[in-house]
């Protein structure tokens, strides 16, 4: 069974294996225990991912289904850097006209599990199969959540549960983008700063440290040649790396001016459960309070400190 922490509740049943073609694969079904403890399940999985219901959709007013059939593939096994031993699965879920996959890691000993997201455009379909097994009548439709998720209204404080949480400039805006990020900008929106943040699966002791990763974004970057050395500290478990770079760039709401310098930076902060990956731009001429800024994201990042329990199975899987 897998059980979240705000009492939602769902039966994930991997069958015996069928057959063997590169790895082996077999049948599973995804079962509500009850309508409440299905919808709060999918409401846990709606805040991992980020969406929230629609409510310009009435939704689908349709039976649900009551059991969902899946199959699994299983990726291999492995230990990470505590210790702790998982097995790794993907799942394919398919419903009617939806299909969507995702990867769960289920640990040996049977007591924890993780969701760990294939691709973003499986969300929506993910939930919407989700919500009709488990969520009972009329299942719901979803959306990335269209405004901030503040954490701490009187301190500008912002951030996603689970994960991180950073304060918002002074006099600066904070949004959540539909592509999947956070974007932090002035008044006159002339500088920015934009968020993401990713939970980390189980890392074996060889997987890149935060600088490797660092140092891999930027060689992929068209201003690698502009990077500066990447600079390197610690906040407690959090490793936090990041770099610089000059460029000239057009000016959007001035496209007949000549390019004008500007400043990019890019940063990861991570630690064992945790992934913060933050970028931003802007001119030169605005550089002391574009500084101001970043520091103050920067300085009031905080990670969150723990593995995320949000879904835990208890029992067998």
């Amino acid at each position: 069974m897998l059980e979240v922490d705000t009492g939602g509740s769902a039966i994930l049943e991997l069958g015996a294996e069928e057959g063997f073609f590169v790895f082996a694969h077999g049948k599973a079904r995804l079962v509500s225990t009850s309508t409440d403890s299905g919808r709060a399940f999918v409401d846990a999985v709606a805040g991992w991912l980020n969406h929230e219901p629609d409510p310009a959709q009435t939704g689908d007013e349709s039976t649900p289904t009551a059991v969902t059939t899946c199959s699994w593939v299983r990726l291999g096994t492995g230990q990470d850097a505590i210790g702790t031993s998982w097995s790794a699965f993907k799942l394919f879920f398919d419903q009617g006209e939806l299909h969507a996959e995702v990867f769960f890691r289920l640990s040996e000993d049977g007591r924890r599990a993780q969701f760990l997201e294939k691709w973003s455009e499986y969300r929506e379909r993910l939930l919407a199969i989700f919500d009709r097994a488990l969520g009972g009548a009329p299942a719901r439709r979803w959306r990335a959540r269209s405004s901030p998720r503040i954490i701490a209204p009187g301190r500008r404080s912002f951030g996603e549960e689970d994960a991180f949480e950073a304060c918002v400039p002074e006099g600066w805006n904070v949004s959540w983008r539909q592509e999947g990020h956070w974007r932090i900008a002035d008044a006159n929106d002339e500088m920015m700063i934009e968020m993401s943040c990713l939970h980390l699966p189980p890392l074996p002791p060889e997987a890149p440290d935060v600088p490797a990763r660092l140092r891999d974004l930027i060689d992929g970057s068209e201003h690698r040649a502009e990077a500066s050395p990447i600079v390197t500290f610690m906040r407690g478990e959090t490793t936090i790396s990041w770099s610089e770079y000059a460029f000239l760039s057009k000016d959007t709401k001035r496209p007949e001016a000549a390019k004008r310098p500007a400043r990019g930076r890019w940063l990861i902060a991570a630690n064992r459960w945790v992934q913060v990956l933050i970028t931003a731009c802007w001119w030169e001429a605005d550089i002391a309070e574009a500084e101001q800024a970043w520091t103050s994201v920067v300085d009031s990042l905080h990670l969150a400190g723990r593995i995320s329990e949000r879904l835990q199975p208890k029992g067998s899987a």
